[in-house]
């Protein structure tokens, strides 16, 4: 989208079809990760285990912290950035990208270094039976110990185009991604 296009879709364009455009490619960003999960789910389903199945089920809630750890500041940090670009402080807004985009990252790291040393007992706790928890931690310990810094920076940086009206881009980003 041209800056010229940009400014028009924020600026005089009508809310309902602003809206159409900036909405669906986050709707699709969103549905992108649950096929990603999916996918998951349907190749250990070929196994025909059921256990490493329900492992599965058992780290989406965890898995889905992530995302929540992210849009803390893709979203959070995305609306301060619009208002900033808005008022036409590029500079400001430029600072507050690095800074939250920063900080994800040091709360991803955070979030994996503290998954991998409470893994057990948090399986335990979401209900990991004796012979689901095995499975679980190993598939916690990729998709959530070593992949959570990538996931929630993929989807902080894709929140924060979106913000500044870059919602294809980061529909493409994240289809491309870290899921």
């Amino acid at each position: 989208m041209a800056e010229s296009d940009k400014k028009f879709l924020f600026e005089k364009d009508r809310v309902s079809h602003a809206l159409m455009v900036m909405a669906l490619p986050a709707i699709a960003s969103q549905l992108i990760t649950l096929i990603y999960n999916l996918a998951d789910t349907w190749f250990v389903g070929r196994t025909n285990n059921p256990y490493m199945v329900a492992a599965c089920s058992l780290v989406l809630p965890v898995f889905m912290f992530t995302i929540v750890v992210s849009n803390v500041f893709g979203v959070g940090g995305g609306t301060l950035i619009a208002r900033l670009i808005g008022a036409g402080e590029d500079e400001e807004a430029s600072g507050v990208s690095e800074i939250c985009m920063w900080m994800a990252i040091i709360a991803g790291m955070f979030f994996s270094i503290l998954c991998f040393f409470v893994m057990t007992p948090l399986l335990t706790l979401l209900g990991a039976s004796d012979r689901i928890i095995e499975y679980a931690r190993q598939y916690m310990f990729f998709v959530v110990v070593l992949g959570g810094v990538p996931v929630v920076f993929n989807n902080t940086a894709s929140s924060m185009l979106r913000s500044i009206g870059l919602s294809s881009k980061a529909s493409f980003g994240l289809s491309m991604g870290a899921h």
